[in-house]
């Protein structure tokens, strides 16, 4: 389709070999879809669909905000640093409670491949490019009950190859669809077994990114959305004014490439004094090639800013990096 296919490629590549989920779903199409946010649920081996209590709840679980009032996260990150300088991705979200009637969400994922040197068939520079993606998305939720949220997402999605004047046919290489997310969240109520109270329990769930393929060019030249399945639990078996300690895991199943692996996540938070958060996880991807610890801080300022840092691995030929997220609750 394009002159550029290969640098475009190259490029699509590079996000495909830091992030686990694309190569688990297979999927070439809105990589920003699948790039988790949050350095909280990066650290944690990204095993967040129960937990999903903040704005990131917007990509990891929509039941999830029904439960939340104003909150406001965001995290911008350099994909791949051993491989490029200028592959980022972004991520801000925001919620707000309705009394009476639910709360709503929004938040826009932004990813950028950098800038690349367009050549014809000969090895000639014509010219420079860009290569992005962009998905604005709308969520609400509502509680059905009080310990249980439904949430659903409607995002637009648009990715831009190429120019115009970089494109065999003269046209943009670029593609544009919507998509939907339905995720729900329980907050089970005490109960015992085996004479243990337990209580604190999280059960979650996500269907992301249902709807139409994006068409590049022509319908020949299409690229499904990556649809997936997630569902998962998240415990405090200790939970007190002085400490808390959480552990959850998340199961992930592609509803596109059926013959692609599950993945599989683990992990656990503990939180002294409201003040500083110590994390750790385990992914396990067995498509990607990631089969690793995750690990991470947390820092709470007067139980309304938090700072997340998350060392995470990728694939096994690339070294690990480094993540960042900021949230503020009002």
């Amino acid at each position: 389709m394009l002159k550029t296919v290969r640098v475009v490629a190259i490029a699509v590549l590079l996000v495909v070999a830091w992030s686990y989920s694309v190569m688990a779903q297979g999927e070439a199409g809105a990589s920003s879809l699948i790039i988790p946010p949050s350095a909280r649920a990066n650290a944690m081996g990204q095993s967040y669909v129960a937990l999903s209590d903040d704005a990131t709840a917007i990509w990891w679980n929509p039941g999830g905000i029904a439960f939340l009032g104003t909150v406001v996260d965001l995290m911008h990150t350099q994909l791949v640093p051993d491989l490029a300088s200028d592959v980022f991705y972004e991520y801000i979200g925001g919620t707000y409670k309705l009394e009476g009637m639910g709360t709503i969400g929004l938040a826009v994922l932004y990813l950028t491949y950098g800038d690349y040197e367009v050549t014809r068939m000969d090895p000639i520079p014509i010219g420079t490019a860009s290569a992005w993606e962009v998905a604005p998305t709308v969520s609400g939720a509502i509680k059905i009950m009080d310990s249980i949220g439904i949430g659903m997402n409607l995002k637009f999605v648009y990715v831009s190859l190429a120019p115009d004047w970089a494109t065999l046919e003269g046209q943009e290489g670029k593609g544009h669809s919507v998509a939907v997310d339905i995720g729900g969240l329980w907050r089970v109520p005490e109960f015992n077994m085996l004479g243990y109270r337990i209580s604190r329990l999280n059960l979650g769930f996500c269907v992301s990114n249902l709807w139409p393929s994006i068409t590049y060019v022509d319908s020949d030249q299409a690229a499904d959305l990556p649809r997936n399945l997630r569902f998962g639990f998240a415990y405090s078996p200790l939970y007190n004014d002085v400490s808390r300690l959480t552990v959850a895991a998340d199961f992930n199943r592609p509803l596109v490439e059926f013959d692609r692996s599950n993945t599989y996540h683990f992990g656990g938070e503990f939180v002294y004094a409201n003040l500083i958060a110590i994390r750790g996880g385990y992914i396990h991807d067995k498509d990607g090639d990631i089969k690793n610890a995750t690990y991470g801080l947390g820092f709470i300022f007067n139980d309304r800013v938090r700072i997340d840092w998350a060392s995470v691995p990728q694939s096994e030929e690339l070294g690990r990096v480094h993540r960042w997220s900021v949230g503020v609750s009002f």
